[in-house]
């Protein structure tokens, strides 16, 4: 029989067929009239590579099978291949189920208004509430506001698809009251301005961050406490301080969040959370 006619039998392709005579898997017939001359031996000897394949082994498992039948001596060889596919399915099962998970997570997400970001929901609608009193703001400072904000959404974006932004973060946003957000707004504004206040407004802008964290000292602690420590923790600030620098290029920049660092390291208890998840390398923001 042809190519063709033995790839359809066995519910294969020609293409596959040619594979197999590459990889030593099917030998490959004389030729008659130009032509390969396939046998019963040969359909047989295919449909048990597909078989075996189907049920989940991968082409090299499936040839040190074969290779171990034919010898006819090595059973307890077969049963180890089997064994070891059967492990191999189990481990892709898993990060199925991990995947289904995760799925969910998305259709949950979706099913209650959020939007498909890795960033959290109760995140994502704390920037779109300082956004919105951006809006209220004068085009000329909205603007560059919007800018910041953007940025720094970008920044926990970033974090959040690495997983390292705790589920504590949400709970403090939702702890601010309209009040707050309007000081968050404003302090967006600020910071956009600081090419232009210069040093004393990094070092005012600090002081009011500061003192918004203060506010809610305990649910403030609660996140640092929550970051992870030991080589992920180090990776987080590595991360952060890297996303900083490129989202807030400006020198003045530096100075503000060098401020606002060091207002915490002047708390003990915030510096005890920082220096747990950093380590004992110093934290530049």
């Amino acid at each position: 029989m042809r190519v063709k006619e033995m790839a359809d039998l066995a519910g294969t392709t020609t293409r596959a067929v040619r594979h197999y005579h590459r990889l030593g898997l099917l030998p490959v017939p004389p030729s008659a009239g130009g032509r390969r001359d396939y046998g019963v031996e040969h359909l047989a000897r295919l449909l048990r590579i597909r078989w075996l394949a189907d049920r989940g082994l991968s082409l090299t498992q499936v040839a040190q099978i074969l290779a171990a039948d034919a010898r006819g001596t090595d059973r307890e060889a077969i049963l180890q291949d089997l064994r070891s596919a059967r492990e191999n399915i189990e481990e892709r099962q898993r990060a199925l189920r991990v995947q289904a998970d995760r799925i969910d997570e998305l259709i949950a997400q979706v099913a209650d208004g959020g939007v498909l970001s890795p960033l959290p929901t109760v995140l994502a609608q704390f920037y779109d509430d300082v956004a919105t009193r951006l809006h209220d703001m004068e085009p000329s400072a909205r603007d560059c506001a919007l800018e910041v904000l953007t940025g720094e959404r970008r920044v926990m974006i970033a974090l959040s698809s690495r997983g390292m932004i705790p589920a504590s973060a949400g709970r403090f946003v939702e702890e601010l009251d309209a009040t707050e957000r309007n000081s968050c707004a404003q302090q967006v504004c600020a910071f956009a301005r600081l090419d232009q206040t210069g040093r004393a407004g990094a070092v005012e802008l600090a002081q009011e961050s500061w003192a918004l964290a203060l506010r809610h000292r305990e649910s403030a602690l609660t996140v640092l406490n929550d970051l992870p420590d030991g080589a992920l923790g180090q990776a987080v600030w590595n991360l952060v301080g890297v996303l900083s620098t490129v989202s807030y290029p400006l020198r003045i920049h530096r100075v503000f969040t060098g401020e606002l660092l060091d207002l915490m390291l002047a708390d003990p208890d915030f510096a005890a959370a920082i220096q747990r998840s950093a380590g004992e390398k110093r934290v530049v923001l």
